[in-house]
């Protein structure tokens, strides 16, 4: 099955098109931690667990839609859906398909391909990897300083957020800004992206200036083209446990090593793509493959995913990666980064003044996360930033995001990152989505090993997000760590109330 990139915008479920099924994945969860959560000053006397993956690589991909496909997710947060999560049918034994940002080529009933003409559609495409083609393009300022949080309502232009779709084109600088300063570029919208799907294993290839690479993910628990199920794409399988088990959520294994190895920069299939010199961190790396993944999923039906509901989620250093993934495509609908520390969901400008997280200029050299020239933020140049990591977080919004945190373990910095969870609050309230945030901190329990306290969290979010199923979210849940966070000493700007 083919079909033109041009062409998603129209693959709604009200528009003139309707194609066969929607995919199902699946993720293979194994416990996976980071080498930034066990430094040798950490105060826990528990050693840290590392296990290595031996997934294959794991990719997401663009929209398959049906007549029987669910309402799609988008920045606006998830809509109702008729897909089943229960159905565990077999599956044909190999699919082949594509997706391809070229030339419209005519829609055949008998082949599935799906395609549109250059025009604007009757029905407008919200379920996208990102919106920057709705929005201006903008220069990054520099030579600004700022010892508070930046404002995440102030546009660079200097006027302010007014409204929820405003916010959209908002996010875009926000995008632009990290991806200029820390992450490095995110090659959106490859010219072609395939599936093919067999005995469990989806391999993704993306065609690209003249270029074409491969690799695979792992999916257990998937459904059928006729019955897709949700599911969670974990790094290196994720570290959620047994937390959603027998819920007919999907789970998808993730090997980020397959796509950018994080020892080695420049290497690996992205690399091979783009070059080696190209700006992008093993982080922004990753979450490019991710977004293949979803595009790979979406034209190969066999895999048995609803792309419209599915999650991302891991832990350590991959909680990183699974908040940039998330935080950079939209089509995810629930986003959950476990421990990730320094870099992840936790605030720079917090770790400046807390002496036992990992300061910037550890994190920038420890692996190729970042943009190469990260380094140059570090101590006290990083109040030279014109973000920081409340507006990451903030990018999930109004989507659901589940920061899980471990107590204890000071090399994670407990204080920037209850900091990065009362500022990233403000975002969600203005867009009028309080109860899709939670930050959930517990402790007494190994890094990168989710506690029995912590899998209600995980249920409740699985339920309201990827299974639209009535559920309590939306906390701020620091433990019995006395850590504060006092507004007036790292904000300046006023929360708006956005209008719809």
């Amino acid at each position: 099955m083919e079909l033109n990139r041009g062409d998603w915008v129209i693959m709604k479920r009200a528009s003139v098109l309707t194609v066969a099924s929607t995919a199902v994945f699946g993720l293979f969860m194994l416990n996976a931690c980071g080498d930034d959560g066990n430094p040798s000053s950490n105060n826990n006397p528990s050693s840290e667990p590392v296990l290595e993956s031996s997934s294959s690589d794991v990719l997401y991909s663009s929209e398959a839609l049906s007549s029987s496909v669910p309402s799609p997710v988008s920045s606006a947060g998830p809509v109702a859906s008729s897909s089943s999560a229960e159905s565990r049918d077999p599956v044909p034994e190999v699919s082949s398909s594509s997706v391809e940002s070229q030339e419209p080529v005519p829609v055949s009933s008998s082949s599935q391909e799906i395609s549109s003409s250059s025009e604007a559609p009757a029905v407008a495409n919200t379920f996208k990897e990102d919106f920057s083609d709705e929005c201006p393009e903008v220069k990054v300022p520099s030579g600004t300083s700022n010892k508070l949080l930046p404002d995440p309502f102030k546009k660079i232009d200097g006027s302010k957020v007014s409204s929820q779709s405003d916010w959209k084109c908002r996010r875009e600088e926000i995008s632009t800004m990290f991806q200029e300063t820390e992450f490095g570029v995110k090659p959106n919208h490859p010219e072609k992206v395939s599936g093919k799907y067999s005995a469990g294993t989806l391999t993704v290839s993306v065609t690209d200036k003249g270029k074409t690479v491969s690799f695979d993910v792992t999916i257990k628990g998937n459904g059928t083209a006729d019955k897709p199920v949700p599911a969670i794409i974990g790094f290196g399988g994720g570290s959620l446990g047994s937390s959603y088990d027998g819920m007919g959520v999907a789970t998808i294994s993730f090997d980020p090593d397959k796509v950018a190895p994080e020892k080695n920069r420049g290497t690996g299939p992205f690399y091979d793509l783009y070059g080696s010199s190209h700006s992008a961190g093993a982080l922004i790396a990753w979450a490019w493959g991710m977004s293949r993944v979803i595009d790979a999923l979406e034209v190969t039906p066999e895999a048995g995913i609803d792309v419209h509901h599915m999650g991302v989620t891991g832990c350590s250093r991959w909680g990183k990666g699974a908040l940039v993934a998330g935080a950079f495509d939209a089509r995810f609908a629930l986003v959950i980064p476990q421990e990730s520390g320094s870099g992840g969901a936790s605030n720079w400008r917090s770790v400046l003044k807390d002496s036992k997280a990992q300061p910037l200029s550890s994190a920038c050299t420890e692996a190729a996360w970042f943009k190469s020239s990260f380094c140059n933020y570090k101590d006290n140049n990083t109040y030279n930033l014109p973000t920081d990591h409340h507006m990451l977080t903030g990018m999930v919004a109004p989507r659901g995001l589940l920061v899980l945190d471990n107590q204890g373990w000071d090399w994670l910095g407990e204080n920037p990152s209850y900091h990065n969870a009362m500022s990233t609050k403000e975002i969600f309230v203005a867009l009028g989505a309080e109860d899709a945030f939670t930050f959930s901190k517990m402790g007494d329990h190994m890094h990168c090993t989710l506690p029995n306290s912590q899998y209600d969290e995980v249920k409740d979010f699985v339920n309201k997000y990827l299974l639209e199923k009535p559920a309590t979210t939306g906390k701020i849940d620091k433990g019995n760590y006395s850590v504060n966070f006092t507004k007036a000493d790292w904000i300046d700007w006023e929360t708006p109330t956005l209008a719809p």
